[in-house]
């Protein structure tokens, strides 16, 4: 409907001379007795404001939509209040940042620390939500007992063993995935050189899975990493890794795909679908586990320009998703942009959905538009 605007001469024309001529040329039905302070906006067939959480469209569309919590839970006053009134209304998978990592679960080498995981799980359980295990073998946040300890290769096993099989046990019918290696391939297409890969070698991968499914016969395993949503080096190589390790009968049932990236250069559905295609193949579900999508900050906060560029970023991740039917799952990193994690802060930031107020940015309407069908 085009809008037209009543220009006034500057010389001696009633008011309601000009009225009439509106009127007569059709642009609107005018009463007898209209005037311009009486005319009000029309709001009977208003389009009522989208209310609906993240996690309805989600579930309409088969897919979990997460973040990860990590002192969310125990944040005090109203900002933690209102943090998890957010969690507990837009999302319905999380999983424990830290709290479930092996220096976190484990600080010494006689004792395990279950006490903030439990409360991730247990809100999660009391609010409709599922939870992710992340992660139980990686090269970093390994505690240093484990690291300092000069262990010989056997002992180092049984201890990598031992921790597997003691938190999945722990856990056992209480989460809907484990991360069970994360990471464990390098940005050149090969095993990372880590203490596992050094003392063990490569046979530590399969090992894990193996150990983690006689633990929990139940629980969907996956293998978890970053730099790998489009088909490059890495890619291949991961690809050829577990291609390899379901060849060979080890119970993987899934990857995980980190999703960081700078909004300006993050993949566009297109690039990503073929990749997750061929993982699918495998066999394998595929979940987006902890998507971050930074941009560029000055003091802390993004020009209205890049907060369009990163929604338009979150919308393709989310298309990707939507167009592999293996892809069960998008977890967002964090949950608002002053508890995110980014690797440079003082350059890049805003990477999630929420900013520091704790309102919905344009992301947050560009994940929700694409989970509609919008």
């Amino acid at each position: 409907m085009k809008r037209y605007r009543l220009l006034l001469p500057s010389h001696s024309v009633p008011w309601h001379a000009a009225l009439l001529v509106v009127c007569a040329a059709g642009l609107g039905a005018c009463a007898a007795d209209s005037s311009p302070t009486g005319v009000k906006p029309d709001t009977a067939n208003a389009v009522p404001a989208d209310t609906m959480p993240l996690r309805h469209y989600a579930q309409l569309r088969g897919r979990y939509i997460g973040a990860a919590t990590g002192t969310v839970l125990t944040m005090p006053g109203d900002s933690g209040t209102k943090l998890r009134a957010i969690v507990t209304r837009e999302f319905d998978m999380l999983w424990t940042g830290r709290f479930m990592k092996m220096d976190y679960l484990r600080p010494i080498r006689l004792a395990y620390n279950y006490t903030d995981a439990d409360s991730v799980v247990a809100f999660g359980k009391r609010n409709g939500m599922v939870v992710r295990g992340h992660t139980l073998v990686w090269h970093s946040q390994v505690p240093a007992w484990v690291t300092s300890g000069n262990y010989p290769a056997d002992t180092l096993r049984a201890i990598l063993r031992d921790h597997i099989e003691q938190v999945m046990i722990h856990f056992k019918g209480k989460l809907a995935a484990w991360d069970v290696v994360n990471e464990a391939m390098g940005d050149d297409g090969t095993i990372r050189s880590t203490l596992w890969f050094g003392s063990l070698g490569p046979d530590y991968i399969e090992q894990a899975f193996r150990w983690a499914r006689a633990a929990d016969p139940d629980v969907p395993l996956y293998y978890n990493d970053y730099g790998i949503e489009t088909i490059n080096a890495k890619s291949n190589a991961v690809h050829a890794l577990l291609s390899d390790l379901k060849a060979k009968g080890v119970p993987i049932d899934g990857i995980g795909f980190q999703y960081h990236y700078e909004a300006q250069s993050a993949p566009t559905a297109d690039q990503v679908v073929p990749n997750f295609a061929r993982f699918a193949a495998l066999g394998l579900k595929i979940q987006i586990t902890e998507a971050d999508l930074r941009v560029r900050v000055q003091n802390g906060i993004a020009s209205p320009a890049d907060l369009q560029l990163q929604a338009a970023a979150y919308r393709e991740m989310v298309n990707a998703c939507l167009r592999t039917v293996n892809c069960n799952a998008i977890e967002i990193e964090g949950i608002y942009d002053g508890q995110a994690w980014v690797p440079d802060p003082t350059t890049w930031g805003a990477p999630v959905l929420f900013d520091v107020f704790m309102r919905p940015k344009p992301a947050y309407y560009a994940v929700k538009a694409a989970l509609a069908g919008n």
